[in-house]
C-alpha cells in the first residue's frame, strides 16, 4: 500500500504571505479539475475545503496555511482559459495588506446581470482571480484593504 502514489501534475507558484515573506515553489494539481475539463486549477485548490496548501521547494514539502496567504501568482500561459475573459472588463487597482498596489483586470459576468466590480469582490470565494500582464494572481478576499475601479 505504501508504494501506491496518486498521479499529480505540478504547477510553479509564488506566494505572498501575510507577514510579507514571498515563497516560490511548486504545488500539486489533480489530473482532472472540478468540472473534469482537464487539469485542476490552482484556484480550485485555493477555494476548496483544505486549510493547508502543500508547496514543494527543492526536496522538501511544506504546508502553508491558506488563511495566511495574501496572494498566489501563476503564469497565465499555464492557467489561463479564454472563458475567464467573458463578461464586462474592469481595469482596477487593488491594495492588499502587504505588497504593492496591483494594477489588474477582472472580467465580471455574474448571474442576474451583476457586472460591477463590487459584485465581483463580494463573491463568497476565499481567493479571487485577477489578471495582470502574463500572470494570474489569486488574491485572498479577506486580505484586500481597498479597490479603485
Amino acid at each position: 500500500m505504501d508504494d501506491q502514489r496518486i498521479s499529480v501534475a505540478r504547477r510553479n507558484i509564488k506566494l505572498t504571505l501575510s507577514n510579507g515573506v514571498q515563497v516560490s515553489g511548486e504545488t500539486f494539481l489533480q489530473l482532472h479539475g472540478e468540472h473534469s475539463t482537464g487539469l485542476q486549477r490552482v484556484g480550485e485548490i485555493l477555494n476548496g475545503d483544505n486549510i493547508f496548501l502543500p508547496v514543494r521547494q527543492d526536496d522538501r514539502v511544506e504546508l502553508v496555511n491558506l488563511e495566511q496567504i495574501v496572494s498566489v501568482e501563476v503564469a497565465a500561459e499555464e492557467e489561463f482559459n479564454p472563458l475567464l475573459a467573458l463578461g464586462e472588463e474592469h481595469q482596477i487597482k487593488v491594495e492588499a495588506v502587504v505588497g504593492d498596489v496591483l494594477d489588474v483586470r477582472i472580467f465580471v459576468n455574474l448571474p442576474g446581470g451583476r457586472n460591477r466590480a463590487k459584485d465581483f469582490f463580494n463573491q463568497q470565494k476565499r481567493f479571487l482571480l485577477l489578471l495582470q500582464d502574463d500572470r494570474i494572481i489569486y488574491l485572498a478576499r479577506n486580505k484586500i484593504l481597498r479597490i479603485q475601479d
